[in-house]
């Protein structure tokens, strides 16, 4: 069983490693492609302003994700250090089940937002959904001009730390236990 879902860990922590990266990666290509227009031409891309934003909030999500799978994510290890491995392990078990959770909590508070405001045109996007929706005659395109498809990043990022707690909770559930050696006295 250990193997099975060390093995599922491993996919879903490269998904999330492979989604920040991706972020990132795009964010620095539209700020310096934006940086390079803005002082070569004299001129920005309008949506490059906002569009990294966007990206940077999705980024963050996989990122936050990928630190939680690699039990990398800020605690306070001086006060765990004082307790004993049991309690400690109970108190891990607690934490997943509480960012378990957290990230349901964050999932349904994203949709929340998204069905109050995420019909808003967004000011730095709406004129680029408008272009490509000419360009290309689907109407379906204006949706990129809204905020939905951006606030939609909160239930992304909320569905991906439940997902990355809820393997740290199987993985420590059922990882062997190492024997606890006593060791005996020689006469």
């Amino acid at each position: 069983m250990y193997s099975t879902v060390e093995r599922i860990s491993r996919f879903f922590t490269k998904i999330f490693a492979d989604g920040a990266s991706i972020s990132m990666v795009a964010v620095f290509l539209i700020v310096f492609i934006n940086s390079v227009r803005r002082y070569s031409i004299g001129k920005s891309y309008e949506w490059g302003e906002e569009l990294p934003v966007f990206i940077a909030i999705y980024g963050i999500m996989f990122g936050m994700a990928y630190a939680y799978m690699q039990d990398r994510h800020v605690r306070f290890t001086i006060l765990v250090g004082f307790l004993s491995a049991s309690f400690t392990r109970k108190l891990y078990l607690l934490v997943d089940l509480i960012v378990i959770a957290t990230g349901a909590v964050l999932s349904w508070s994203g949709w929340l937002f998204i069905i109050k405001r995420g019909g808003m045109e967004s000011s730095g996007m709406i004129n680029l959904a408008k272009s490509l929706k000419d360009i290309t005659g689907w109407d379906q395109l204006i949706w990129l001009g809204h905020f939905y498809p951006y606030q939609a990043a909160i239930i992304l990022g909320g569905i991906l730390l439940a997902i990355a707690a809820t393997l740290k909770l199987l993985s420590r559930l059922t990882k062997p236990q190492m024997p606890i050696l006593v060791e005996r006295e020689t006469l």
